[in-house]
């Protein structure tokens, strides 16, 4: 089922993302968590080497679940916008779940990634999820003194 989970930075949904990813993969099931600029990196280097890419877009759109991280943070070019259209259409057209990370509202999402996109994450149940409450990073210590 698709989700898109939103919009509040440092809510939480990298880290709910990840548990349901660790759960899936507990139960032997493929996962990959992956930011858009890394998609885009990644497909540009295999551009570079005379590739065409569709390796790399197989392999994304052949796991049990993708997560797109940091939708939005991208430069919104159109091959962007086509690439993320592609993968997103190639998984619920295969029946297999997309989930998108974003800090983006419905609005600035809808604009960003194009109607098309926006109705696929609609299909079969998917749903969008606010995170409306303050970010938790305040209350992250990672030097704590030991004694």
């Amino acid at each position: 089922m698709p989700s898109t989970y939103s919009p509040r930075a440092a809510a939480g949904k990298n880290h709910l993302a990840a548990a349901i990813g660790n759960r899936l993969m507990n139960a032997g099931r493929s996962v990959i968590v992956i930011t858009v600029a890394d998609v885009m990196s990644a497909l540009h280097a295999s551009y570079d080497d005379g590739k065409s890419g569709e390796k790399f877009l197989r392999e994304l759109c052949g796991v049990d679940l993708l997560i797109l991280d940091e939708v939005g943070v991208q430069r919104e070019t159109r091959n962007e916008q086509v690439t993320l259209n592609q993968i997103i259409d190639r998984r619920t057209a295969s029946l297999r779940s997309v989930g998108m990370l974003t800090n983006l509202n419905h609005e600035a999402l809808s604009k960003l990634a194009g109607q098309r996109v926006m109705d696929r994450m609609t299909m079969n149940g998917g749903r969008w999820v606010n995170f409306d409450w303050g970010s938790w990073r305040p209350n992250v210590s990672y030097l704590r003194t030991v004694k």
